[in-house]
């Protein structure tokens, strides 16, 4: 189980907070779409799921694909990070950020999104969505796939 989770977060998205080795934006990269520049309505949101632990494998698989076409696929999609708590790898944070709330809208409303919520609605214990602010809006994450 672990072995699938440590793979799930690293499909899921890879974080680059610069100094890394590459030359090119992230968005550039091969099998990236180009990205949008945030908005003022930009959306940059916490979402923490409560995974059942039988589900957790069959979830992760979801979640692993949702994660990497919407990265790789919608312009809109800046940030799909995804944690899971070492003692409690069942209860899992991602890290999303929308360029705009047309983005966020287009997202939910594709086909893999909605795939990923009908799959895994009843793998979900708990689900909760906080919007952030940021608290130095220069400071940008750079989320890409290898």
């Amino acid at each position: 189980m672990i072995q699938n989770l440590l793979a799930a977060l690293l499909l899921f998205g890879l974080l680059s907070c610069g100094g890394t080795d590459r030359e090119t934006h992230p968005s550039e990269q091969p099998g990236m779409c180009a990205k949008e520049e945030m908005a003022a309505d930009g959306i940059v949101r916490l979402s923490k799921i409560e995974v059942w632990p039988q589900f957790l494998d069959e979830y992760m698989k979801y979640a692993m694909e949702v994660g990497e076409i919407s990265l790789r696929t919608e312009p809109g999609v800046l940030t799909m990070y995804a944690v899971a708590e070492k003692e409690n790898p069942c209860k899992i944070t991602i890290l999303e950020t929308y360029a705009s709330k047309e983005a966020y809208d287009k997202h939910i409303a594709s086909a893999h999104f909605r795939k990923y919520k009908q799959g895994t609605l009843h793998m979900v214990k708990s689900l909760e969505l906080t919007d952030q602010t940021p608290l130095n809006p220069a400071n940008r994450i750079n989320n890409f796939m290898e």
